[in-house]
């Protein structure tokens, strides 16, 4: 019987470990990545429950690099790294007999690279569950299995995070009988078509009133959840947007201004070139929409009022410095 070994964390690892057992994979070890704050992680998953109800042994990890030497003596056949977002050490790949298996999100051999599901929301270019042949480049090993899905204007990342899973079993339906006969297979990428995505940092969902409404709403429907949402600013609060949409009102106002607030507490702003109605939101300090609020920071209005309190400050410094002097030539 084939020793398989999974690791990985969020969603689509989960679907490989149910498709490993409807397809006959008894012999499956599965190594979870246990992260301090889960909430950090872009569609983490518990993998201790699933493996409970399988019967597969489990064990948490935090770095990759720590469970190397585990895995090496369970002697797998093979290993899926699937929705692991950490560099696999080339002795690790070689451990298995017969390889080591990737997962991306992206029709390789586009769209290689980093938080593939945010720029294809961003860029709006359909998706692919891609299992490859891992080796030392990114994501560019022969492809086992691969299967397509469209991406639209109305997608944001968890609906093409569930487009992405829906492909992700079919694609392991069609090739899960064939690695059951002992068949991997493979067809080498054309690295000549190949394009690349760039990391992405929680700090990339920050909102520029200042462009078009069409790039803001590509921005909020990419950074929400799984992913950790679009954010703006107001005073000392940070306002989270997770959803929003085109508003057709003949208002107009100064840009990243609160123009209209409705009884359900969305909200509409003035952007670049229209007004985007925000739908979901969240806050920090018990922030409440008010019209007239303007959302973000503009440079020289903050450094003034910075200007301002610091000068406060140094007049509050001055009269104690005397409070105290005074005090003490009166103590002599």
């Amino acid at each position: 019987m084939m020793k398989i070994a999974v690791i990985g964390g969020v969603s689509s690892t989960r679907v490989l470990i149910e498709k490993l057992f409807q397809h006959g994979f008894h012999e499956v070890r599965v190594w979870g990545y246990s992260p301090e704050d889960n909430s950090l992680v872009s569609g983490w998953s518990d993998l201790k429950s699933v493996c409970e109800r399988f019967g597969f042994r489990y064990s948490p990890f935090l770095r990759v690099s720590s469970c190397q030497e585990e895995i090496a003596q369970c002697s797998p056949d093979l290993i899926f790294a699937v929705g692991l977002s950490q560099i696999i050490s080339e002795e690790l790949i070689s451990i298995p007999r017969l390889g080591c298996i990737g997962f991306h999100p992206t029709a390789l051999p586009k769209g290689r690279g980093r938080a593939a599901i945010t720029w294809l929301v961003l860029e709006r270019m359909d998706g692919a569950a891609s299992f490859f042949i891992l080796r030392s480049g990114v994501d560019d090993g022969p492809i086992v299995a691969q299967e397509p899905f469209e991406v639209d204007e109305n997608d944001d990342a968890k609906s093409v995070e569930k487009k992405l899973l829906v492909a992700e079993k079919k694609a392991l339906d069609t090739w899960l009988p064939k690695l059951a006969s002992g068949e991997i297979g493979g067809v080498e990428q054309d690295h000549s078509q190949a394009s690349w995505y760039g990391r992405r940092s929680p700090e990339d969902g920050w909102i520029d009133w200042k462009v078009t409404v069409d790039e803001l709403l590509r921005l909020i429907k990419a950074s929400t959840a799984p992913h950790p949402g679009a954010y703006t600013f107001h005073e000392d609060s940070i306002i989270t947007i997770w959803s929003a949409e085109l508003n057709s009102s003949a208002q107009k106002g100064v840009v990243g201004r609160i123009l209209q607030v409705f009884p359900d507490q969305t909200f509409l702003v003035q952007c670049n070139d229209g007004l985007l109605r925000v739908t979901r939101w969240q806050a920090t300090n018990s922030w409440l929409p008010r019209v007239g609020i303007r959302l973000g920071y503009y440079t020289e209005a903050e450094v003034y009022l910075l200007k301002k309190k610091y000068s406060e400050l140094e007049e509050r410094i001055a009269i104690l410095e005397k409070l105290a002097l005074a005090a003490s030539s009166d103590a002599k």
